[in-house]
């Protein structure tokens, strides 16, 4: 599967074995999303401010509530819109 961005990144190694966190940057703002601990860890890039949300669901229902979190300093865009936007290199496994 040729993978054009993170969002094709994320699907691709989000619930296999040996991956637990998944990371990217975006806007000011770390990204720590954890398949395992089920949850998104935020961080601004400046402040180093944090903050913690715990997803619900199992498998395929978590990661779908993962990429329709609005976790962003604004709230105003999904993950997934995020990860649409980024090549995928800029994802972290």
């Amino acid at each position: 599967m040729e993978m054009v961005t993170a969002l094709d990144k994320f699907y691709a190694n989000i619930e296999k074995n040996d991956t637990d966190n998944l990371m990217f940057d975006y806007d000011g703002l770390n990204y720590m999303i954890s398949y395992w601990g089920r949850y998104i860890i935020t961080e601004d890039l400046v402040t180093g401010d944090e903050m913690e949300y715990c997803i619900a669901g199992d498998n395929r229902e978590f990661v779908e509530a993962v990429l329709d979190s609005k976790v962003n300093q604004t709230r105003d865009k999904s993950i997934r819109e995020m990860l649409l936007e980024l090549p995928p290199e800029k994802l972290l496994v």
